[in-house]
């Protein structure tokens, strides 16, 4: 099939999801667009806490990937697997109130699954909404997801934290 989206070079083959180099590529556009438009964007970076190097936390990995994927609804939303064992999310146009509602999504989804499927997984969840202008730089963006998400992890199992700025 000529346009198989599972079989592309943007695609990451454990995941299914979008690679980081074609998610920070797109991102980069959007948060120029929404420099311009003067309209909000979120990013949520998923922490899996799962051992990539393991068979098992591969599989598992994948399910959560799909679930994720599943729980972004827009064309425009984009979800990508981020160094070895997380996913981050960009979602445009969006304000704290929807990006809330999909971490809640994402993280009912999974406490759905049965108990033997994800009895040992604790995903945390960090998510910054923001407005973009000149004086930020998108890698402290990154960075505050990460820290909130170490946060979420405190807080206990499947838990996130969000914040605008």
């Amino acid at each position: 099939m000529i346009f198989d989206s599972l079989n592309t070079p943007f695609r990451d083959s454990l995941s299914g999801l979008y690679n980081q180099d074609y998610f920070t590529e797109v991102f980069q556009r959007e948060w120029h667009r929404m420099l311009r438009e003067s309209d909000t964007l979120s990013v949520i970076t998923v922490h899996s806490h799962l051992n990539i190097d393991d068979p098992g936390d591969q599989a598992t990995f994948k399910l959560i990937s799909e679930i994720v994927e599943s729980s972004i609804k827009r064309s425009s939303d984009l979800a990508c697997r981020f160094q070895s064992n997380q996913i981050v999310i960009g979602l445009f146009n969006l304000d704290q109130k929807g990006t809330e509602k999909i971490i809640k999504r994402i993280i009912d989804s999974l406490n759905l699954q049965p108990p033997t499927v994800f009895e040992h997984v604790n995903i945390s969840v960090g998510a910054v909404n923001v407005l973009p202008n000149s004086q930020l730089h998108i890698q402290n963006i990154f960075e505050r997801t990460d820290i909130l998400a170490e946060l979420a992890q405190l807080e206990g199992k499947n838990n996130y934290q969000c914040e605008s700025f």
